[in-house]
């Protein structure tokens, strides 16, 4: 076996890890709770200043909030449930129980205490507010919370079931009447758990479980790819992985999608306060996994090789929507050392020159709203911005990318023309 599998198939043995698994389940459950506030988000970032003055006259923007809030402010909630659920799943026990004490222990480690400022005419009067729930806690900032304790807490439920530690039902009750009795015993014994983890924490200078996980692990984390550097190798670590055949997408979800979505709910908190965007690259991770592929069918349609020129065609349609599986096993670009140094570099490279744009000032920021995925380049960076020159940039971008690709699609083209050459002359 080579080296390249060997890696591969340490890479792959890695997305199956069962509490791997669980996590990107999880997370795909949630899935639709983020799709249908993204689709109020991208009414409410439509960059149409028509558009925007009816929104704010008429109290849309506000009405349009709502779900945007409410996802992003309970997100963790959704996870520590989904977690639960997802484990159960696994070890093939009830889902909908472990997945209720998952939510339960969740939220006995949430503080109940929130910063609040109270006016009294002209004075302001700040504190800490206690026996209270603030939405930090139940969103973003206690997304790496509500998986450390759902997993531990349905795995720890599960446990107990399967050494008998219940109470014991008569035959004669039915079943959803015994199944409710029987998990009070190990129900109660999680909870006590999870009590005496959260009296534990409330001995130490952190205070609470919550503020542990999220200073410690999910703040750096968060941070480290929330810089033009840390963003690129993001992407150019997916890309690396594609070029040798394994789904680079799937690989860094499954080792950060949390930290993403830690970023994005937050980012989506902001944008619905009107705030400024906290986690800047995270935002641009989308438009710019795909963006130099458009450059290369582009390239692809306007070649003078039959060849190219048909999948170009075939392929278009799909790259400007983000779909690039005709180009990565068609052309193929996969182990094709022809076009390993563009498809590597460039999406690095986009995210990392509009970082500094956009911190420089020279580009509008991202509004840190949530869209499809499926948008093409330009258009995402139209409406992420809420400013056109989102869009020429990324029209900009398509430029130069394919100037990049260029002299390695005319080495690449020199070849397939030659091919052509030799095929057509063997057929007469």
């Amino acid at each position: 076996m080579s080296t390249l599998d060997k890696i591969t198939n340490k890479i792959m043995k890695f997305a199956q890890l069962r509490y791997v698994k669980i996590i990107m389940n999880a997370f795909m459950s949630i899935a639709a709770f983020s799709i249908g506030a993204s689709l109020f988000s991208l009414l409410r970032s439509i960059p149409i200043p028509f558009w925007q003055t009816f929104l704010t006259n008429t109290g849309l923007t506000n009405i349009l909030n709502i779900p945007i809030a409410m996802v992003s402010n309970l997100y963790a909630i959704m996870l520590a449930f989904c977690i639960g659920y997802e484990v159960a799943n696994s070890y093939n026990a009830k889902p909908l129980p472990a997945a209720m004490i998952a939510f339960g222990a969740f939220m006995i480690l949430t503080p109940f205490e929130a910063n609040v400022a109270l006016q009294n005419g002209e004075e302001v009067v700040r504190g800490i507010a206690q026996n209270v729930l603030s939405v930090g806690p139940l969103g973003s900032q206690g997304i790496f919370l509500a998986m450390f304790a759902g997993i531990l807490a349905a795995r720890l439920y599960i446990l107990l079931v399967e050494k008998n530690i219940k109470l014991k039902m008569p035959e004669s009750l039915p079943p959803a009447v015994a199944g409710m009795f029987e998990t009070m015993i190990p129900a109660g014994l999680v909870f006590i758990v999870f009590i005496i983890i959260r009296l534990l924490f409330a001995q130490t200078s952190f205070g609470t479980a919550q503020n542990f996980i999220y200073g410690v692990l999910q703040a750096p984390l968060v941070g480290v790819g929330a810089t033009p550097i840390g963003a690129a190798i993001y992407l150019m670590a997916a890309e690396i992985l594609w070029m040798f055949g394994v789904h680079g997408g799937l690989i860094t979800y499954a080792a950060l999608g949390s930290v993403r979505s830690a970023a994005t709910q937050a980012n989506m908190a902001a944008f619905a306060a009107g705030e400024a965007v906290p986690y800047l690259e995270w935002t641009l991770l989308t438009p710019f996994s795909n963006m130099h592929m458009v450059a290369l069918v582009i390239l692809l349609v306007l070649s003078k090789s039959e060849q190219f020129k048909s999948l170009g065609k075939l392929a278009l349609p799909t790259t400007i929507f983000n779909i690039n599986e005709p180009l990565m096993f068609g052309l193929p670009v996969i182990l094709n050392p022809i076009w390993a140094v563009p498809f590597i570099l460039l999406p690095g490279v986009n995210v990392f020159t509009t970082s500094l744009l956009m911190r420089a000032g020279i580009l509008a920021s991202s509004t840190g709203v949530a869209l499809a995925s499926n948008i093409p380049g330009p258009i995402y960076l139209w409406m992420c911005t809420n400013s056109i020159t989102g869009l020429i940039w990324g029209i900009v971008l398509i430029v130069l990318n394919g100037l990049v690709w260029y002299p390695f699609f005319k080495v690449a083209e020199k070849q397939a023309l030659k091919q052509e050459a030799e095929q057509a002359a063997a057929e007469e």
